[in-house]
């Protein structure tokens, strides 16, 4: 299935996710998981792994990044308008709020705004006491079917 096919068949939530996550190949590395997905909001979890820590012994950002990444991609293929073929991040602005040493990290993905083709997506990471983490903002840009 391709993502095209995905986003036509996204009715069907459990399709969709099982295919993301399974193309979703950074994704896997970081065993990243979608938990919960409709075209409000994408909650998703990652498990902290020390073997994605820096040499400080925190989570490295970038290992936080590419899930919170991860999270908007599965999101943003989610809502996106048939007329796209796809979208790809465009910009992206992270703030680290706090350093994460173990754990599971939930990440709350929602839509800000949509412009054309540029498409305003935020997502907010957790740790399991609830205390806020990171924030990413990213604007994608879609790409129309020919």
């Amino acid at each position: 299935m391709s993502i095209n096919q995905a986003i036509k068949n996204r009715k069907d939530v459990a399709s969709f996710i099982r295919f993301f996550e399974t193309n979703d190949f950074l994704g896997k590395v970081f065993q990243h998981k979608i938990i919960a997905l409709d075209e409000e909001k994408c909650a998703s979890e990652y498990q902290v792994d020390p073997r994605h820590f820096n040499p400080n012994g925190i989570l490295h950002g970038g290992a936080l990044y590419s899930v919170m990444d991860s999270a908007q991609g599965a999101f943003i293929h989610y809502i996106l308008d048939e007329k796209f073929k796809y979208a790809s991040t465009g910009t992206a602005t992270i703030k680290y709020l706090a350093p994460v040493f173990s754990g599971k990290v939930i990440i709350m993905t929602k839509l800000k705004e949509i412009q054309n083709r540029k498409i305003f997506i935020s997502s907010v990471a957790t740790d399991e006491s609830g205390k806020e983490v990171a924030q990413l903002e990213e604007i994608w840009i879609a790409t129309l079917n020919t």
